[in-house]
């Protein structure tokens, strides 16, 4: 199966390595080039790409701003950008891939792996308005949790605690909801824990605002709002305690 590639850099060098690397990979085909929002538009517009690769910062603007004057996106998106803190944390909190500059082969090959293995984009448009709500707007951030059957959208504020499950995690929620999400819980402590959630066991994230109650007994217990008692690991229980005296 062949795809029809945009490419949105508004460096020349840029776009010259990401076209030399995309030579490996004959089934993906370049339709065309754009280095400006304007042209960007007119290019994503007039014909029908299925993959673009677009540069977050398209100075004076950014890519967030295209996105903007689309109601539907048609197409799925690699970012890439050459700063590795800048939107990195909304990347991951919505689940887009993106690419780091300089881009690398290794790279460039999991993101195509992964762009051909996805089952459905037809949530894409949500998808993406996801992603630039959560840069937008930092302090109320929306995260895109995996599923069998696509993404659900949610604040960290509405989880409780998260369960490790093999390679899957179980979220449990303030409205009582079971959320079995195809990530690793180690995938899930990084997500959040710029939001107040411990990992106090290995197979335990919880959110510290909802403990409602600490025991001291061995390694220690807590006990959530939902009714859950969960066991402290011993390993943990010293850290757990420096955090919770500091939240």
């Amino acid at each position: 199966m062949n795809y029809k590639v945009a490419i949105v850099e508004d460096e020349k060098h840029q776009q010259d390595r990401l076209t030399s690397l995309l030579e490996k990979y004959p089934e993906f085909k370049i339709m065309g080039i754009a280095p400006t929002i304007d042209e960007a538009k007119k290019l994503l517009t007039s014909q029908t790409p299925d993959l673009v690769f677009m540069d977050v910062m398209l100075p004076p603007h950014t890519s967030f701003d295209l996105l903007k004057t689309f109601t539907h996106i048609p197409f799925e998106i690699i970012f890439t950008t050459s700063f590795e803190e800048y939107a990195v944390k909304a990347f991951r909190l919505a689940a887009i891939d993106y690419l780091l500059k300089p881009l690398v082969a290794e790279e460039l090959a999991s993101a195509l792996s992964k762009f051909k293995q996805k089952n459905s984009l037809d949530n894409r448009t949500k998808h993406f308005q996801n992603f630039i709500s959560n840069v937008q707007n930092a302090q109320v951030p929306r995260i895109a949790l995996p599923t069998n059957t696509g993404y659900i959208y949610i604040s960290p504020s509405e989880i409780v605690r998260c369960e490790s499950d093999d390679s899957y995690s179980t979220f449990y929620t303030t409205d009582k909801r079971q959320l079995i999400i195809s990530r690793s819980l180690k995938e899930c402590e990084q997500i959040l824990s710029d939001y107040h959630f411990y990992r106090i066991h290995n197979s335990h994230l919880i959110n510290l605002k909802y403990i409602s109650e600490y025991t001291k007994d061995d390694g220690g217990t807590v006990k959530m709002t939902d009714g859950s008692q969960i066991e402290i690991s011993r390993r943990r229980r010293d850290e757990f305690l420096r955090h919770l005296k500091h939240f």
